[in-house]
C-alpha cells in the first residue's frame, strides 16, 4: 500500500514537471494561415498560428502591431500566458487566401474564448499593414445590438477575402486572466458544436447544482463541517462553470453587462476560500494545529471577501495577491494529508483521499498557475481543471454513498441503544418509586416513635429532649426529600414542584447555622453578613441545598472555616455566598462539578457519588435562581447563589426592623423565623 501511494505521488509530480518544465519562448518562424476565399472548410485551431507580443513595446492600434519585428513575438501554444494585467495583449498571424477547389465552404466564423474576456478587437489588415480590411469587436462587456443573436461564446463572422496576403490581429483587454482560445469554424461545424456543447454544459450545470444541494443538506444533517465546506466548493464550481460556459452572459448580459464577470469572479473567490476550509477540516487542522487552522480560516474569509472586486479592475490585484498563496496553502494541506496518512498508517484511506480530492486539487493548482501565466497553454493545462472536477465529483459521490450507508447503520444501532436506554430508565423509575415507598414506612415509624418518646420523657434533661427534637426534625426533612426527589413525576420531568412560603433569608440562615452547630459541634461556620430579604422558597428543599454545600465544605476542606453571607441588591436578587478556606477545586473540574455523578480528581479520598452539588443546583433553579462555583487565587471555594426576593415584603420587613431597633421592642416570632 505504501508503494501504491508513493506511485500516485510520483505520477502527480511527474505530470506537474511535464507541464511546468522549462518552456522555450524563443521565436520560431511563424506559420501562415492558408485559407480559401470563402473561409475555413474545417475546424482550425488558431492558437497554433497566433503569436503573442511578449515585449513591452508600445502598441495602441493593429497598425502598430503589424509593424513590430517578429522577434518580439512568441507562439501562443506551449508557452505561458501573460496572466493578470491591465494592458492590452496583442496577437497576430499572417493569412494567405488562395484558390482551393477541394476546400470550398459557404461561410466561416471565429469562435473566441474564454467567455470572461472583456473586450476583444478583431482586425484583418492588408499585407503592408496600412489598411484595415475588416474589423469586429466582441467580449462580455461589449454591448451587442438588440436584434443580434446571443450565444454561449464570442462569435464573429469571417469576411469574404480576395486572393492575397493579410494580417489577422487580435487585441484583448480584460480584468480576468489572459487565456485566449480561438477557432475558425465553418458554419455547419459551428452549429453542430453549439448544439452539442450547450447540451453538455447545461447537463454539467444541472449536476453541479444538484450535487451542491445534496452535499449541503447531508452536511447540515450530519453536522460534518468538511462536507458543508465541500458543498460550498461545489457551488463555487457551479458559479465558475456558469460564467465560463457563457450562460451568465447569455441570460444576464442584456440586463447587466458585468454579470459574467460578477458570476465568474464570485465563484473563483468562493472556490479559493472554501477549498482551504474544506481541506483544513478534512486534515483535522482544527484539532491538531489550532494556530495553523486559525490562519487558514482568516485567509479563507479574506479570499471569499474578494468577490466584491469581481466587476472592477481591482480583481487583477486580488488575483495577484491570492492565487500564489492559494497554491502554496493547498500544497501544504496536501503534504499534511500524506504525512498524517503515513504517521497514522491509514494508507488505504489516504490513497482514496489523494485520488478523490488530492488529484483534483492538484488540477486546481495547475489551473491557477495557468491563469497566472506560470504554466504553458496546451491541451493538458486547459482541460485539467474540468477533468479533475469530474473525477472529484465521482469519487466523492462514492465516498458519500459509503458514508450514508454507515450513517444508516449507526442510526439503527442508535435506535436500538435508545430503546434499551428507555427500558432501563423505565425499570429505574419503577425501582426508585418502590424504594421511596419502602422509605416512607420506616421514616413514619421513626417520627412517630420520637414523638411518643418526647411525651414520655418530658422530665428528662434538656440535652435528651434536644436529641429527640433533632431526630424528629431530620426525619421530617428526609421524608420531604423523598417526596420531592423519589417520585415518578420528579423522575419524568426536568425539574420538580416546590411548596413555597415567604421566609426571611437572614432568619432562615441564622436558624440553619444554629442547628448545624448543635448537630455537628466541631464545624466552624459563621454568618458574617446577612441583609434582610423576604424570599419565596420551599423551606425543606432550600435547607437541603444549603446543608449540601456545608457538608461538601466539611468533607473536602476538613477543619477549614466556612463563611456564609447574604447581600440584597437593587436588581431584585439576593446573593448568598458560601465560602470555605480549603484547597479549592481544580480548574479542570470547575465546568463539570454541577453534573450528576461527576467527581473531581481528588474526590477519591472522600465518600460520595457526586450528586450533592447537582441536586443543590436543581433546587436553586427550581426557585428561579442560579448557582455558580469559583476558586480564589489563593485557594478556597466560593459558591454563589442568586435568588429573587419580594421587594414590597422586604421593604416592609426592613422598616419594621428599623422601628424596633429605635424603640427597643423585641421582634415577635414569625412563621418560618426562629422563636
Amino acid at each position: 500500500m505504501k508503494i501504491a501511494l508513493l506511485a500516485v505521488l510520483m505520477a502527480i509530480t511527474s505530470g506537474l514537471l511535464a507541464v511546468y518544465g522549462n518552456q522555450s519562448i524563443a521565436h520560431e518562424p511563424g506559420r501562415i494561415l492558408v485559407l480559401p476565399p470563402s473561409g475555413a472548410a474545417e475546424a482550425i485551431d488558431l492558437n497554433r498560428y497566433l503569436q503573442r507580443l511578449v515585449t513591452d513595446r508600445e502598441a495602441d492600434t493593429p497598425f502598430d502591431v503589424v509593424q513590430i519585428d517578429e522577434i518580439e513575438f512568441a507562439p501562443v501554444y506551449q508557452t505561458p500566458g501573460p496572466g493578470y494585467t491591465d494592458r492590452t495583449i496583442w496577437y497576430r498571424t499572417p493569412v494567405r487566401i488562395v484558390n482551393q477547389a477541394d476546400r470550398l465552404g459557404s461561410s466561416s466564423f471565429i469562435d473566441i474564448g474564454q467567455v470572461y474576456l472583456n473586450d476583444i478587437a478583431l482586425s484583418i489588415l492588408s499585407e503592408d499593414g496600412r489598411r484595415i480590411i475588416w474589423y469586429e469587436r466582441v467580449g462580455d462587456r461589449v454591448q451587442t445590438a438588440r436584434n443580434e443573436v446571443h450565444g454561449l461564446s464570442h462569435v464573429a463572422e469571417w469576411p469574404k477575402l480576395a486572393l492575397g496576403n493579410y494580417w489577422l490581429v487580435i487585441g484583448v483587454k480584460t480584468t480576468s486572466a489572459h487565456v485566449l482560445e480561438a477557432e475558425l469554424l465553418p458554419d455547419t461545424l459551428l452549429i453542430t458544436k453549439s448544439g452539442s456543447e450547450s447540451f453538455i454544459k447545461g447537463a454539467s450545470l444541472g449536476v453541479l447544482i444538484v450535487a451542491f444541494g445534496l452535499y449541503f443538506t447531508f452536511g447540515l444533517l450530519s453536522g460534518d463541517r468538511s462536507v458543508i465546506w465541500y458543498a460550498g466548493y461545489v457551488f463555487s464550481l457551479f458559479l465558475i462553470y456558469f460564467g465560463i460556459t457563457g450562460y451568465a452572459q447569455l441570460i444576464f448580459k442584456p440586463v447587466w453587462a458585468l454579470a459574467s464577470d460578477f458570476v465568474t469572479g464570485t465563484g473563483t473567490a468562493l472556490a479559493l476560500g472554501s477549498s482551504i476550509m474544506m481541506w483544513s477540516y478534512i486534515t483535522r487542522l482544527d484539532q491538531t494545529n489550532r494556530w495553523l487552522f486559525r490562519f487558514m480560516s482568516v485567509y479563507s474569509v479574506l479570499a471569499i471577501a474578494g468577490l466584491v472586486a469581481a466587476t472592477s479592475d481591482l480583481y487583477i490585484l486580488y488575483a495577484k495577491l491570492f492565487f500564489v498563496p492559494e497554491v502554496i496553502l493547498l500544497a501544504v494541506l496536501l503534504i499534511n494529508l500524506v504525512y498524517r496518512g503515513f504517521h497514522q498508517q491509514q494508507y488505504l484511506q489516504t490513497l482514496f483521499m489523494m485520488i478523490a480530492l488530492g488529484i483534483p486539487t492538484i488540477g486546481t493548482m495547475a489551473h491557477l498557475m495557468l491563469l497566472m501565466g506560470q504554466l504553458p497553454v496546451n491541451e493538458f493545462t486547459t482541460s485539467i481543471f474540468s477533468t479533475s472536477a469530474v473525477i472529484q465529483l465521482v469519487m466523492v459521490a462514492m465516498a458519500m454513498a459509503y458514508r450514508t450507508y454507515g450513517l444508516i447503520n449507526r442510526r439503527v444501532d442508535a435506535l436500538a441503544t435508545s430503546q434499551r436506554a428507555n427500558q432501563l430508565a423505565s425499570e429505574q423509575r419503577t425501582f426508585i418509586t418502590m424504594l421511596s415507598h419502602e422509605f416512607r414506612t420506616p421514616l413514619a415509624i421513626i417520627q412517630r416513635s420520637a414523638e411518643i418518646l418526647g411525651l414520655h420523657l418530658q422530665k428528662e434533661p434538656e440535652a435528651v429532649l434536644n436529641r429527640l427534637s433533632t431526630i424528629r426534625s431530620n426525619a421530617g426533612q428526609l421524608s420531604g426529600l423523598v417526596d420531592a426527589f423519589l417520585t415518578k413525576e420528579t423522575l419524568d420531568s426536568a425539574t420538580f414542584g416546590t411548596t413555597r412560603e415567604a421566609v426571611a433569608i437572614d432568619a432562615f440562615l441564622g436558624d440553619l447555622i444554629a442547628r448545624r452547630h448543635r448537630e455537628v459541634p466541631g464545624q466552624n461556620i459563621s454568618l458574617i453578613k446577612c441583609d434582610t430579604a423576604i424570599v419565596e422558597i420551599d423551606r425543606i428543599l432550600m435547607e437541603r441545598a444549603m446543608l449540601n454545600l456545608i457538608e461538601n465544605a466539611r468533607k473536602y476542606a476538613p477543619g477549614a472555616a466556612v463563611w456564609i453571607s447574604a447581600e440584597r441588591e437593587a436588581n431584585g436578587y439576593v446573593y448568598i455566598r458560601v465560602v470555605d478556606e480549603g484547597p479549592g477545586i481544580a480548574a479542570d473540574d470547575l465546568q463539570n462539578v454541577l453534573h450528576a455523578f461527576y467527581r473531581g480528581k481528588d474526590a477519591t479520598k472522600t465518600q460520595g457519588v457526586g450528586l450533592g452539588l447537582h441536586l443543590t443546583n436543581r433546587i436553586i433553579e427550581a426557585h428561579d435562581g442560579s448557582l455558580s462555583v469559583s476558586v480564589g487565587e489563593e485557594g478556597g471555594t466560593t459558591i454563589l447563589i442568586k435568588l429573587p426576593y419580594d421587594r414590597d415584603k422586604t421593604v416592609l420587613r426592613a422598616n419594621e426592623n428599623r422601628t424596633r431597633s429605635l424603640t427597643g421592642y423585641p421582634e415577635p416570632p414569625r412563621n418560618g423565623d426562629p422563636a
